[in-house]
């Protein structure tokens, strides 16, 4: 079981890869040292993802794209369940080397843990998709390789996350809530 990456969306935070797109969205924020998150106030991600090139791609988009976020990324049910008690949220391949997705789901919400938990997977069929959501898993995405897929997951938990105040989905997903909503779809 690997722990692939542990990141936080702060100005203060590395990341392994950069690029000019990189630097000049990094230099289109403008936070105040009032609004950087601290590793404190961050929305615990969960990342299970067995491949690390996407386990990779993912945290990058995130460090990038959602201020307000750590994002832990494992590779399997048996390191998801280890660290499942500190996340906020969780997002999951189905296909896991060590079990499935559904199986993490059940596991996750027989313990009692409430989180939100969103497939973002290769899986496309919809008795998986339904299995999932009847396991208590509360969105399902199958990848794609198209521009907007992160950023559907990340609105998706956002709206997951949300308490109706938007200081708490910007902190939950680094999006205010009415920037993404109406465009959810035009990707």
């Amino acid at each position: 079981m690997t722990d692939h990456t542990t990141r936080t969306t702060s100005d203060d935070a590395t990341t392994d890869t950069a690029d000019s797109d990189a630097d000049d969205a990094d230099d289109a924020t403008d936070d105040t040292a009032a609004d950087r998150v601290t590793d404190a106030d961050a929305t615990a991600l969960l990342h299970v993802e067995p491949d690390p090139r996407s386990a990779e791609l993912f945290s990058v988009f995130v460090d990038r794209f959602a201020d307000g976020i750590a994002v832990r990324s494992v590779d399997g049910t048996a390191a998801a369940l280890d660290a499942v008690d500190e996340a906020d949220c969780v997002v999951t391949e189905h296909r896991l080397p060590d079990g499935s997705g559904v199986e993490l789901v059940d596991r996750i919400r027989g313990r009692g843990v409430e989180v939100p938990v969103v497939f973002h997977t290769t899986c496309r069929e919809a008795e998986t998709e339904a299995a999932a959501l009847d396991a208590g898993a509360d969105a399902y995405f199958a990848k794609r390789s198209e521009r907007g897929q992160y950023g559907r997951v990340l609105e998706r938990l956002r709206g997951l996350l949300g308490d109706g105040d938007p200081r708490t989905a910007r902190a939950a997903t680094g999006v205010p809530p009415d920037v993404s909503a109406s465009s959810a779809g035009e990707e």
